[in-house]
C-alpha cells in the first residue's frame, strides 16, 4: 500500500478493499483466545494492516490508472509465442518477440528490453535458458463462495488445520463473499469434481462450522517452492512468479511480486531514456534474488506450522512460541524487514562508510514520519516523483544553520548541473525558512521525523544529507559537509553530465 501510495493509487484501492488486522492460526482444542496471531496493527506505517481485494477490482484500479495517467490500455488475448535474444547486450540493442494477435496473426516485434511477469511457467524465463529449481510442496484449491452459519471474527484471516488438512478462509469485499483455501498432501480432494462438498467436508472434520452456499469461482494448482537461478539474461528479464514462487501461506507473494517491479522500473526507465548505463540492471538481480529467496524461506515457515502434514498440530505449535516469532514475521510478511544493507549498490565513497551516521542504514527502507497535523503531511509525501529525493536537513542551532543552508544551496546547484532532472532536494527544518531555491521545503513540528532518522535535535549537529531512491530504500546518508559523496555515488548510477 505505501508504493501504491507512492504511485497515487492508495485511496482507490482503499474504496474497493478491506482491511484485515493479521491472521489467527487455530491449532486444535485451542480457544480463539488461546490461538496464536500475527497482528500487523503495530507496524510503523500508515497502512498496518492487511488489504484485501479481488483481483479483478485491483486490476480495474490500474487500469484505469494506467489509462488516465499515460494513454496505455492493456492488450489481451495476445500470446507470446516467440523470443529471441542475444546473450550480450553490447553486440545488440534488441530482442524480437513474435506475437499472436487476437485475430490469430502474427507479428515480430523488436523491444529493447522484454520483461518476463509471466508466472510459474514462465514463456520468457525458458527461452532465456534459465533455469528455476526448487520442488513441489502440495495441491491447493481456492473457491470464493457465501457461508452461513459463521461465528469467526470475519476482520481476519483465519487458518484452520490438523494432521491431514488445511483451511485458510476469510470475507472478501462484496455482499456475503468469503474466500477459501484448502489444501492436503495427496491432491486426491483437491481434484474431486464436487468442490463445494469436498471443502464442507474438511470444514466439519476441522470443526469449523460454517455451511457453504454454491461456489462462484473455484481453481486448483500445484504448489511449488521454486527459485530462478538468474533473474536476466542479455535483453531478457524476470520479475515476480517468474522468478520466484512459493508457498501462499502468510500471503506474500503478491508483495514481493510488485516490488521486483518497484526496483526494477525506475532502473530499466533510466536505462531506456539513456540516463544510465545496461550496467544499473545487474543490481536488480543482486538486491531482488536475496529478498526473493528471503520470502521463500519465510514461507516455508509458515507452511511448516500450518501445512506440516503428517505432524501433529501440537508439535508444530512449538514454532510459533520461538521468542519474537509474531514480531519477526507480521515484519517479513509486511515486507517492512526486506532491506538491501547487505548489497549496497553502488559502493558507498570511502568518506562516507568511513563516517557513519545513525539511523536507517543505506539499502534499507526509508521509514514514513509524520512532520505537519494541519495541513498533514508526511515524508513519504515527499518521495511521490519518480526521482531520487535528497532531504537536507539542517541544524536547529540559529548559529549554524545559515552556514548549512547556504552550504545546502551550493550543493543543489552542484547536483542539479551534474544530474539534471534526476534529484529532488527538499530541506526539513524545524521552520520556515523564508525564500530558498530548493524544490521544496517542509517543517518538522511532531518531530518523528528526527527521531525515525537518528538526527541530532540538541542543536550541535552538522547536519544531515540523507538521499532516498524513487522506490522508497535509502541510498545513503551523511553529514552535511561530506556532500561530494552524494555526487560521487549518483554517478554510480547515472551518467554524469560534465
Amino acid at each position: 500500500m505505501e508504493m501504491f501510495d507512492h504511485m497515487g493509487i492508495g485511496y482507490r484501492l482503499k474504496e474497493v478493499g478491506l482491511e484485515c488486522p493479521g491472521n489467527i492460526f487455530h491449532f486444535p482444542g485451542m480457544s480463539t483466545e488461546q490461538c496464536p496471531t500475527n497482528d500487523f496493527r503495530s507496524l510503523p506505517t500508515r497502512y498496518p494492516f492487511y488489504y484485501k481485494i479481488s483481483q479483478n477490482d485491483f486490476e480495474q484500479v490500474l487500469r484505469n490508472h494506467l489509462l488516465a495517467t499515460h494513454g496505455i490500455s492493456p492488450e489481451y488475448q495476445t500470446e507470446l509465442i516467440g523470443l529471441s535474444s542475444p546473450a550480450d547486450t553490447e553486440t545488440s540493442d534488441r530482442a524480437t518477440a513474435t506475437i499472436q494477435l487476437p485475430n490469430g496473426e502474427f507479428e515480430a516485434i523488436s523491444y529493447p528490453w522484454v520483461v518476463g511477469a509471466d508466472g510459474v511457467r514462465s514463456f520468457v524465463r525458458n527461452a532465456a535458458g534459465i533455469d528455476f529449481p526448487g520442488r513441489h510442496l502440495s495441491s491447493m484449491a481456492m473457491m470464493d463462495v457465501s457461508l452461513t452459519n459463521v461465528t469467526i471474527d470475519d476482520e481476519w484471516v483465519h487458518y484452520f488445520f490438523d494432521k491431514d488438512f488445511f483451511i485458510n478462509v476469510t470475507r472478501m469485499p462484496g455482499k456475503d463473499l468469503w474466500r477459501i483455501y484448502m489444501c492436503e498432501p495427496t491432491g486426491e480432494y483437491v481434484y474431486r469434481e464436487d468442490k463445494q462438498k469436498t471443502f464442507q467436508q474438511i470444514a466439519d472434520k476441522l470443526g469449523i462450522g460454517f455451511q457453504l452456499g454454491k461456489p462462484i469461482w473455484e481453481t486448483s494448482w500445484e504448489v511449488y517452492n521454486n527459485i530462478a537461478a538468474r533473474y536476466l539474461a542479455g535483453r531478457l528479464l524476470l520479475c515476480g512468479d517468474a522468478s520466484h514462487v512459493h508457498s501462499p501461506a502468510g500471503g506474500q507473494g503478491m508483495n514481493g511480486c510488485m516490488q521486483d517491479a518497484f526496483n526494477l522500473g525506475w532502473k530499466l526507465a533510466a536505462v531506456f531514456k539513456g540516463h544510465a548505463s545496461p550496467d544499473i540492471l545487474d543490481t536488480y538481480e543482486q538486491e531482488r534474488k536475496p529478498i526473493g529467496e528471503q520470502i521463500s524461506a519465510g514461507a516455508a515457515a509458515t507452511h511448516k506450522i500450518v501445512m506440516g502434514f503428517g505432524i501433529e498440530p501440537t508439535d508444530r505449535l512449538v514454532f510459533t512460541q520461538v521468542p519474537n516469532w509474531e514480531e519477526n514475521t507480521v515484519f517479513r510478511v509486511s515486507g517492512l524487514s526486506h532491506n538491501y544493507t547487505d548489497v549496497v549498490t553502488p559502493a558507498l565513497p570511502l568518506a562516507i562508510q568511513n563516517n557513519p551516521v545513525p539511523g536507517p542504514k543505506p539499502g534499507s527502507r526509508a521509514p514514513d514520519a509524520l512532520l505537519t497535523v494541519s495541513p498533514q503531511c508526511h515524508v513519504y509525501d515527499i518521495f511521490r516523483r519518480p526521482q531520487f529525493t535528497l532531504l537536507i536537513v539542517p541544524d536547529t542551532s540559529p548559529e549554524r544553520k545559515p552556514a548549512q543552508i547556504a552550504l545546502a544551496d551550493h550543493i543543489r546547484k552542484a547536483i542539479t548541473s551534474h544530474f539534471p532532472g534526476h534529484v529532488s532536494m527538499h530541506l526539513i527544518s524545524d521552520q520556515r525558512e523564508g525564500e530558498f531555491d530548493f524544490d521544496h521545503q517542509s517543517v518538522d513540528q511532531v518531530g518523528e521525523f528526527r527521531d525515525r532518522y537518528g538526527i541530532e535535535k540538541d542543536g550541535e549537529g552538522e547536519g544531515r544529507l540523507v538521499l532516498v531512491r524513487p522506490d522508497l530504500y535509502i541510498g545513503l546518508a551523511c553529514k552535511l559537509p561530506l556532500w561530494e559523496g552524494v555526487v560521487e555515488y549518483l554517478a554510480g548510477w547515472f551518467i554524469e553530465v560534465k
